[in-house]
């Protein structure tokens, strides 16, 4: 299978996470929304944005292994996986190398 090369964001830049007005805008919107589909009248309850923001980051946590094994059967190597995640590539390996049917992979390429 060919894989696609990383898309760099701007030029020269590495395909790392970042922390930008965007990604807070997004975040927030998320958590607000959120809080109010979970408690209608939370406005200005700083323990419902709280709890909000935790499940999020819960649920990001869970769909990560799915997302690494989907970049892995498109091609890309750990070395790209790490990256992406702030992880070395041994480390990316390590912890997402066994989950969703991926234990017969030995490499960390």
């Amino acid at each position: 299978m060919t894989r696609q090369p990383l898309r760099l964001t701007q030029p020269g830049e590495p395909p790392a996470p970042l922390l930008d007005e965007l990604s807070a805008s997004v975040v927030t919107e998320a958590a607000d929304a959120l809080a109010a589909l979970r408690t209608p009248y939370w406005l200005g309850d700083s323990a419902i944005s709280l709890h909000a923001l935790a499940s999020l980051i819960a649920q990001a946590q869970q769909m990560i292994p799915r997302a690494v094994s989907q970049a892995r059967d498109q091609g890309h190597t750990w070395s790209d996986i790490g990256r992406l995640l702030n992880l070395s590539p041994a480390a990316a390996a390590r912890r997402y190398r066994n989950l969703n049917g991926q234990a017969g992979e030995n490499n960390i390429a």
